[in-house]
């Protein structure tokens, strides 16, 4: 034998796998994989697909009712957050609202728009559905809830306000700045609040979404500026009236703020008719006495209330108020008087003063005083009170209107009489003071109860020394006091 046929004798020969045993192998593969795809066919059939999601929710292999169930659960632990101005905030619950899932077919629906042939096809996208329509509230217990809110409620709300201008006592005019505040437009923000718990949202900002009340001027408006300069200026007087015994009035910025007023193109300026009005309250009825009552002490020491008359001071409202509102405009800072159309002798409580004439019908006595000391002590004759007409005027306080010397009263034409007299002083109309020379210096022609019988036609006659006497000491104007 040849050496190489004995070595090919020696080598055995492989073994062929017969092509069934991979057909065999391959349809035990398919067999398989056909299994599991008909079990997924089968468990997909009524599940959701893996990596499917509604409104948020995980439902991946769920049945409807499980996938019911699941959405439901996560709507219970549903929380709006309402974030508002300040750093507050406030929260919704679904407790609160009785907030549920409640599906309407949609999840029937959803299922059906899967084809569980191709469950397989599902592991490769994800699959993120929403139901629309499906969480339902409690609307009517929703409106409570929001209507309870703080942010709604007037106790916890600061309305916006413009900036102003205001006055500060002693320091002028100033800008008082916008406020802000926290006041919503309380329907847009209730139906941002319902829109976001209809989307299910986790937070709204109600600043973010500007709903507040915003204010309309601020502190750099040019306008407000330009009214504080004015009203600064207008301002800066400083006038003084002084009636004496502490009686004084000032007119400073805080009165004549309330003067102000704006035009027709809203500048500032003084208004008269409220001037004349502040002249009319605060000068004229706290500080004139003519024609008013007059509390006099008599020489006795008593008191007599008079009334009427004509003494007294009496200001002039229409001169008085045209004088304050130039120095005002003018900003001026001084001491005034005021106009008067008439004037007694004392700016002080006592009007009268210390020098006047006192007459006492009851009495037929007459006192003159000069600076407070008594310088005349006379009996004198009155009007005849029995005489209609003749009666000396009495109950009030005249001012003396003429100081003649000499003088003639009455004409036989007109009054059936005619007299010389040395010394004549009227304090109303045609009655007043004079000598009487008819009547004789004799003390006895004058006082007791000469007057009821042959009394003057009302004037007060008078010794002729007595009458010199207060004619030097009177003159127009001084107070007559009658009693």
């Amino acid at each position: 034998m040849k050496q190489g046929a004995a070595k090919r004798a020696m080598t055995p020969q492989k073994k062929r796998i017969s092509p069934l045993i991979y057909l065999l192998i391959v349809a035990v593969l398919l067999a398989f994989l056909g299994a599991i795809y008909g079990v997924g066919v089968i468990y997909f059939t009524d599940r959701f697909p893996n990596h499917t999601t509604v409104n948020g929710v995980d439902v991946s292999g769920c049945k409807k009712e499980r996938a019911r169930a699941a959405i439901n659960a996560s709507v219970q632990d549903y929380l709006l957050t309402v974030q508002e101005r300040g750093g507050e905030s406030e929260t919704i619950s679904a407790q609160q609202l009785n907030m549920t899932y409640e599906d309407h077919g949609e999840l029937e629906e959803m299922l059906a728009s899967f084809d569980p042939k191709l469950w397989f096809l599902d592991y490769l996208e994800p699959h993120e559905l929403t139901a629309s329509t499906a969480i339902i509230y409690d609307s009517k217990m929703a409106q409570q809830m929001v209507d309870r809110m703080r942010c709604f409620n007037d106790l916890y709300i600061t309305p916006a306000e413009n900036a102003t201008v205001e006055a500060t006592k002693g320091k002028g005019f100033h800008i008082k700045e916008e406020v802000q505040g926290n006041e919503l437009r309380q329907e847009e923000a209730k139906k941002a609040i319902f829109d976001a718990l209809d989307a299910k949202a986790e937070s709204i900002d109600l600043e973010a979404l500007d709903l507040y009340v915003k204010p309309t001027v601020f502190s750099d408006d040019k306008d407000l500026l330009r009214q504080v300069e004015e009203l600064n200026r207008l301002t800066t007087a400083h006038i003084t009236y002084d009636f004496e015994d502490g009686r004084v009035e000032v007119v400073d910025e805080t009165v004549i703020s309330t003067w102000l007023v704006k035009d027709k193109k809203g500048n500032r300026k003084v208004d008269k008719e409220l001037v004349a009005d502040w002249v009319k309250r605060n000068l004229a009825y706290k500080y004139d006495t003519f024609g008013l009552t007059h509390t006099v002490k008599t020489h006795s020491g008593k008191t007599v209330v008079l009334k009427g008359g004509d003494y007294g001071w009496c200001i002039n409202r229409e001169a008085t108020t045209d004088a304050l509102l130039e120095a005002v405009q003018k900003g001026e800072q001084v001491t005034l008087e005021p106009v008067y159309r008439y004037t007694a002798n004392n700016r002080g409580v006592d009007d009268i003063g210390g020098t006047y004439v006192e007459v006492s019908i009851a009495d037929q006595h007459m006192w003159c005083y000069k600076d407070y000391e008594l310088v005349v002590d006379t009996p004198v004759v009155t009007g005849n009170p029995n005489k209609e007409g003749c009666a000396t005027p009495s109950g009030s306080v005249w001012a003396m209107d003429c100081h003649k010397s000499p003088a003639t009263l009455g004409t036989y034409v007109t009054m059936g009489y005619s007299s010389y007299v040395n010394f004549w002083m009227s304090f109303t109309g045609n009655v007043g003071i004079h000598d009487s020379s008819w009547r004789t210096e004799d003390p006895e022609r004058y006082g007791g109860d000469i007057y009821l019988t042959n009394g003057s036609h009302g004037c007060v006659n008078t010794p002729y020394d007595a009458a010199k006497k207060i004619y030097e000491v009177c003159r127009v104007g001084t107070a007559v006091v009658v009693y």
